[in-house]
């Protein structure tokens, strides 16, 4: 039995709590970038926090490259918008 795009798709709230927690992440790695340009520094370089920084950066650039994937694939439905970085 074949598995159809329809019967794949999240709820909607599982939507928007994806949407939402991508429009976090994308804050944090638009932070972490400004810091790093302000201190011309790169992230490896940058203080580290509970978890290391280029270890947040890094799990930052896979949800989005997720978040993008999911929407591409059509297992969320769409209304919100794919985001526009550019994958490193």
């Amino acid at each position: 039995m074949s598995v159809t795009k329809s019967q794949r798709k999240f709820r909607f709230w599982d939507n928007r709590l994806l949407f939402q927690n991508l429009e976090r992440v994308l804050q944090f790695k638009d932070q972490i970038e400004n810091v790093a340009i302000t201190n011309n520094l790169s992230i490896e370089e940058l203080p580290q926090s509970i978890v290391p920084t280029a270890t947040f950066y890094e799990m930052l650039l896979c949800y989005e490259a997720m978040y993008d994937k999911l929407l591409e694939e059509e297992l969320i439905t769409h209304g919100y918008p794919k985001s526009t970085t550019t994958h490193h």
